[in-house]
């Protein structure tokens, strides 16, 4: 549960053999660096390189076009090393501009075919009309337009009709409007108009120069759409054949600019003196004494050095967690909350084990379970999602308490008759199941605080080991609370002295926390001076005793919403009593409501539990990420 050991190594070497050196033994490697300025301390003869990298946009661009080409990274393609940034970016230039010429012909063209659809789509409204379209909007005397009006406007226009000097030609309807031209004398154009605007109806533009019948015209432009798909096919595949054809080569700007910016970043990161350059970072162990033999073995003069972490003082060794493909995922979880320093345990085989156990007896259904197993490893599979991978792992630990609770979608009927099994529900169990979850909730309680023992003793802070309330004298003082409640109720006759003794040890430890470790560190002026040091020291006490109270009623929850599924299964199955098709579709959608709303707010309760109840007794997460070399993009 160790995070992943580091090694502190510098290499030095001559100046004038900076690039070869960084491209033979540092490039591409899997190291942290430092600011060197930082670390080495006769900071005064020493200088920084001057850089300024003018690679890490040439290279973001020319990925941006490859993946907009859907190609993948070709590592073989090689740019010329004398390839310049200007010649480089030169490049990339030209096949944005190319391409973006392409897209704005392309998108005048869509434009023109989707224009056309609007005017076929309006055609298709005068199915019956034969006329020369132009005829009928230019003719000299007459007024004509084309448009819809509601069906209750037109039952109005009906009435109208014989009091007008105009007549109204309907076309097609739909379920709401009438389709159709009414025509007027061009005199009484004003007049009509207003007739027809007060019974809504709604003008339908078409274009000025419009000539041909609505077939003709809907045949026309049918074969202007086709031309035009024709030239954006050929757009497209023109723009495919030019991204074809730069591909290796952009390929191989982007290797050669990732590459740059590694040096960039190593150069960057260096100090270098009146004849030596130094590097400074943090590599794992067994990469470290490779690297050492691999440099011993070459014969050039190069210096290097390996120090253990526990020896470096003045900066932080970074944090690389390290797990198995089974907790891997829930590494998420603990990088929400922080890294653990290098010191620390690492949390997250704890909180994947834990989670996985909590989610399963709130969330204990097979049916449900199998569903969320399912979907969760096939968005893991596909899409390589840790949350994928998490819902997956939930899931089983859900169909293993869904075989205990005898619960498949709610019945829990079928799995005892089938597998001949005495199932344990959560509703004829309440009481057990919550004292369960509480016993449960005290034994992780006393592991949190034990983790906590080792995380101070590693920092080397023992009096927090010993006296602090997440110490030696908490796990004391929880013992003393338990083990009277068992002796109370089990009757097992222990006598009283013993739990008071208990108290009265942990409680003065806790409450002289602080003066207790100082006497242990050899310090003098033990008490701070003032009264109200005693008095905060008691309310910081006091709290602390609630804390402990709460964070064990807190695993109640755990308990209660395994009864709260129960609940919830039982409404939806009162609501499909009914049977029939509808009862049916009752359970699937009630199925599914439960699965989403009561899995999302289980899996919220959980990480609650870990990130307040468990984190904040042995966890800080004040780490630094581990951030290698060769990831730099």
């Amino acid at each position: 549960m160790s995070v992943t050991k580091m090694k502190a190594v510098t290499i030095a070497g001559q100046i004038d053999e900076f690039d070869s050196i960084a491209e033979k033994y540092i490039y591409g490697r899997d190291i942290h660096l430092e600011n060197a300025m930082s670390v080495i301390t006769n900071s005064g003869r020493i200088s920084a390189f001057e850089d300024n990298n003018e690679y890490d946009d040439i290279a973001k661009s020319a990925m941006n076009i490859l993946n907009l080409a859907k190609y993948g990274v070709n590592d073989s393609s090689v740019a010329p090393d004398k390839t310049s940034p200007e010649e480089m970016r030169s490049f990339i230039d030209k096949i944005n501009a190319d391409i973006e010429n392409e897209r704005g012909e392309d998108a005048r063209l869509r434009g023109k075919i989707e224009y056309n659809e609007t005017i076929i789509s309006r055609m298709d409204l005068m199915p019956s009309v034969e006329t020369d379209l132009s005829k009928l909007f230019k003719m000299e005397f007459i007024h004509c337009k084309f448009g819809r009006i509601p069906k209750a406007g037109y039952k109005t226009l009906v009435t109208y009709l014989n009091d007008l000097e105009a007549f109204f030609v309907a076309t097609a309807e739909d379920t709401t409007d009438i389709w159709g031209f009414y025509f007027s004398p061009l005199i009484k154009e004003s007049k009509i108009d207003e007739v027809f605007n007060s019974l809504y109806f709604e003008t339908v533009d078409l274009p000025e120069d419009i000539s041909g019948t609505p077939k003709e015209i809907k045949k026309r432009l049918t074969e202007e759409n086709k031309a035009l798909t024709a030239k954006i096919e050929e757009n497209s595949r023109r723009i495919g054949e030019l991204l074809s054809n730069a591909a290796d080569e952009l390929c191989g700007i982007y290797n050669l600019a990732k590459k740059r910016c590694q040096f960039s970043q190593i150069r960057r990161n260096a100090v270098h003196g009146d004849m030596f350059f130094y590097v400074v970072g943090w590599m794992e162990t067994k990469a470290a004494y490779a690297l050492e033999k691999e440099i011993n073995a070459s014969g050039d003069v190069v210096m290097f050095y390996i120090e253990d972490a526990e020896n470096v003082k003045n900066i932080q060794p970074p944090t690389k967690l390290k797990n198995n493909p089974v907790f891997r995922p829930f590494e998420m979880f603990v990088k929400m909350y922080g890294l653990p320093s290098y010191k620390e345990i690492d949390p997250t085989p704890i909180l994947a084990i834990t989670y996985i156990l909590f989610f399963g007896i709130m969330f204990g259904d097979v049916g449900q379970s199998l569903v969320l197993a399912i979907a969760g490893f096939i968005v893991y599979k596909v899409k390589k999602w840790d949350l994928g991978g998490i819902i997956g792992m939930v899931g089983v630990a859900g169909i293993v308490s869904g075989f205990i609770y005898g619960s498949f979608f709610g019945n829990e009927e079928i799995i005892p008759r089938l597998f001949g099994v005495t199932a344990v529900k959560p509703m004829e169990n309440i009481m057990p199941l919550l004292i369960g979850t509480v016993c449960m909730g005290g034994i992780i309680i006393i592991m949190g605080i034990a983790l906590n023992i080792i995380n101070m003793i590693r920092a080397k802070n023992i009096g927090e080991a010993l006296f602090g309330h997440n110490g030696a004298a908490g796990i004391l003082f929880y013992l003393a609370v338990v083990l009277f409640a068992i002796n109370m109720l089990a009757g097992l006759n222990i006598p009283g002295i013993v739990f008071v003794l208990m108290l009265v040890i942990s409680l003065a430890a806790m409450y002289l926390c602080e003066p207790l470790t100082r006497l242990i560190e050899g310090k003098k002026n033990l008490f701070p001076s003032g009264a109200m040091f005693f008095v905060e020291s008691f309310f910081e006490l006091f709290e602390v005793i609630l804390s402990f109270c709460t964070n064990t009623i807190s695993f109640l929850r755990i308990g209660a919403f395994a009864v709260i599924h129960v609940g919830m299964m039982m409404a939806v199955s009162s609501l499909a009593s009914g049977g029939g098709v509808g009862g049916m579709i009752i359970t699937v959608i009630g199925n599914a409501i439960v699965m989403v709303l009561e899995g999302l707010i289980v899996a919220i309760q959980v990480l609650r539990l870990e990130y307040y109840e468990m984190f904040s007794r042995y966890f800080t997460g004040n780490g630094k990420e581990f951030i290698s070399l060769k990831d730099t993009k």
